[in-house]
């Protein structure tokens, strides 16, 4: 397995040196949020240059939202949070699709996406319409040859394999966010990779605990403080022959946040 973590990157110009630390703190891979206005190809030849100068993997691109209207919270996101919003979707997958040309010239394969809450009932007007806006940007990602990982988090994990295998497009795969199943309330990592296995391309190592109110998530906390049980996780996931990434993620506040890296770096390759 390769090891990585999340390279959030402002700009280009920021490229030679985000890719340099990365590489000094034993990183060999990265999963890349690059969120301009206009996706360029000649943006994406100066990032691949510098992670391929610094033998930096960008093993997805984590393809977010322009906007902030995303809580990340269990009530309102329900119709806000994804491609799914009647409010906003249709700007959100129009500028997912713009950046698979980009992702291209990059060389990366996998788009991560949150595409929102997807409803547990297979006959709800709410799941066609999701899984309609899923199939155009999975049809269209195809012609570049790339593939759409769906983050796990906002739905019982039964639910993304019901999607990948009624759509059967053959590019949609999942992204497991080892904490989110947890802080969302809708499952757990150990048995997520026994549902999802063959499906699973990235992985977020992250942790938390469950929510305790019914509208807001559950907390994060470091890596081997909160409920994943990262042994297990592991000794499953292996066992499906997985052998790809493994992505740390760190999305609250820490004083240090290249010290902490390195020690989770350290914790999470005593399982493997």
């Amino acid at each position: 397995m390769k090891f990585g973590t999340i390279l959030r990157l402002p700009s280009v110009a920021e490229a030679d040196a985000k890719f340099e630390n990365l590489k000094n703190l034993g990183f060999e891979s990265c999963q890349l949020v690059y969120k301009p206005e206009v996706y360029t190809t000649e943006d994406a030849l100066e990032i691949k240059k510098y992670a391929e100068k610094h033998g930096i993997e960008i093993s997805a691109i984590f393809c977010g939202f322009r906007d902030n209207y995303t809580k990340w919270e269990l009530k309102y996101d329900f119709r806000n949070a994804g491609i799914n919003s009647k409010a906003f979707g249709a700007e959100r997958l129009k500028y997912l699709i713009s950046a698979l040309p980009f992702m291209n010239a990059v060389g990366t394969t996998d788009m991560v996406i949150h595409a929102g809450f997807i409803p547990n009932d297979p006959f709800a007007d709410d799941y066609a319409e999701m899984l309609c806006r899923i199939k155009l940007l999975a049809d269209e990602a195809k012609k570049f040859g790339i593939n759409i990982l769906l983050e796990t988090g906002g739905e019982s994990p039964i639910v993304l394999l019901r999607v990948i295998e009624e759509l059967n497009t053959g590019n949609i795969f999942v992204n497991l966010d080892t904490a989110n199943l947890i802080l969302y309330g809708f499952g757990n990592p150990c048995e997520a990779v026994i549902t999802l296995g063959k499906y699973i391309r990235n992985i977020h190592a992250k942790d938390g605990y469950p929510p305790t109110s019914p509208y807001v998530l559950g907390p994060e906390k470091a890596i081997g403080e909160g409920v994943v049980d990262f042994k297990r996780v592991f000794e499953l996931i292996k066992a499906t022959g997985y052998d790809r990434f493994v992505t740390i993620e760190c999305e609250f506040a820490v004083d240090n946040i290249d010290e902490y890296l390195k020690e989770k770096l350290a914790y999470l390759k005593n399982f493997i």
